[in-house]
């Protein structure tokens, strides 16, 4: 979009690229968070929207900016610069983002981000070219941007789960899960077993969404380790498998330190009330409180800040990261977001609520969990609560589809 006759205050556009950037890296933690709810995450998007509008507007001046901009090897950067730089069609410049973007796993991302948020005439007219260039990185791009809004690539992405590549193998297998390519199972199946663990993950993930439980013992393998595919195996296998088996994998992790944390949001996967004692208990341990709350709140639909539950910063607890310079740690606070549980007013809320709840069934937002109630929560409930709705619909038939309650908010409204 030339800007031939236009006067473009330059100030004005760089902060349109600055906040575009800053904005949509608060919107990648707005996704998961249980502050969010869709609405919040319109007003979050609209405002994602306004700054690249004004980078459209300013033409070329705006298309200089994504170009230096993607030197810096920051997401937020090329989130902004793959929406502007496709829809602009300059060639030398996708050519650039491509290299220097599709080198990074953060950065990768970011860019299919940006090919899910383009409108779907855009997205259309960049996509089919992509997914069956000879260039592999242009597959891997083309194939996870199909997976993240839902667009079958039909015989192209039968194509890429037999690639020697194993980024776009891996991608592929994804891809089939989220499309709910119910054709491919026996391909997906033959995966099970691979070498690489991103490919036999995928394949796993997929296959049980495909309707294969028996794929729930390779699954196991991956909720037993402390590795990156952890907590995405523990979403899936915790959903479906039995109660003794999931309070055996739970009861196992919570003998290992680095991963109370992680058993205890797994508690909230089960949606069994049965956790709920253990749950407040370790609401008294700074470290462990808000996760424990954030899984009480994931089965039984308390809202600690509007049902009076809240506590106070415990004194003499300090989170990661501090202000510390020799303190090695420099990880994000997981439970930043999150409030503080008040142990006793959640206890005495719990005796006062409990009669409504079966030890054993699974519930979701303080209701039993069932097709209209996991609707009801993708449009009323916050961005955790959402994303575990779309997740049991997306399990509870080969054929239903798989909500993508990441995406754009305008495109969810539209869905919903």
């Amino acid at each position: 979009m030339p800007a031939t006759n236009k006067i473009v205050i330059k100030e004005l556009v760089n902060q349109h690229f600055e906040e575009a950037s800053f904005l949509w890296s608060q919107r990648d933690l707005a996704v998961t968070s249980p502050v969010y709810t869709l609405p919040d995450l319109a007003h979050l998007d609209e405002r994602v929207e306004a700054h690249i509008d004004g980078l459209r507007v300013a033409g070329d001046y705006g298309l200089s900016l994504c170009e230096a901009g993607i030197e810096e090897d920051e997401p937020g950067t090329f989130f902004v610069a793959t929406i502007i730089t496709f829809e602009s069609g300059d060639k030398g410049l996708i050519n650039q983002l491509m290299e220097l973007g599709g080198s990074s796993q953060t950065t990768f991302r970011a860019m299919v981000s940006g090919l899910g948020w383009m409108n779907t005439r855009r997205f259309n007219t960049s996509i089919q070219g992509m997914v069956n260039a000879k260039t592999v990185a242009w597959r891997r791009l083309g194939i996870a941007a199909c997976g993240v809004r839902r667009v079958n690539p039909r015989a192209f992405l039968d194509q890429a789960i037999d690639s020697t590549d194993l980024l776009l193998k891996a991608s592929a297998l994804k891809a089939a899960g989220e499309l709910k390519r119910v054709d491919l199972l026996p391909r997906v199946q033959s995966h099970l077993e691979h070498e690489d663990d991103a490919c036999r993950f995928e394949a796993t993930r997929s296959a049980i969404l495909l309707g294969d439980r028996s794929a729930l013992n390779a699954l196991s393998t991956f909720v037993l380790s402390f590795s990156a595919f952890t907590l995405p195996a523990m979403q899936l296998a915790l959903r479906i498998c039995d109660g003794a088996t999931a309070r055996s994998w739970l009861k196992a992790q919570s003998r290992d330190p680095e991963q109370r944390h992680q058993m205890l949001l797994g508690t909230g996967m089960t949606g069994d009330p049965a956790f709920i004692p253990m749950l407040i208990k370790q609401m008294s341990r700074p470290e462990l409180a808000r996760a424990a709350a954030d899984a009480f709140s994931m089965i039984t639909g308390a809202r600690l800040a509007e049902d009076r539950l809240e506590g106070h910063w415990p004194e003499d607890f300090e989170a990661i990261p501090n202000d510390d310079p020799a303190d090695e740690n420099v990880e994000m606070d997981a439970d930043e977001d999150l409030p503080w549980p008040d142990a006793e007013l959640v206890e005495h809320w719990w005796n006062q609520h409990k009669g409504a709840f079966t030890p054993g069934h699974r519930y979701l937002a303080g209701k039993p969990i069932s097709p209209a109630h996991c609707e009801h929560v993708l449009k009323t409930g916050n961005q955790r609560q959402r994303l575990a709705a779309a997740l049991e619909l997306a399990l509870s038939g080969p054929e239903t589809k798989w909500f993508n309650a990441r995406a754009n908010a305008v495109w969810q409204t539209k869905q919903l």
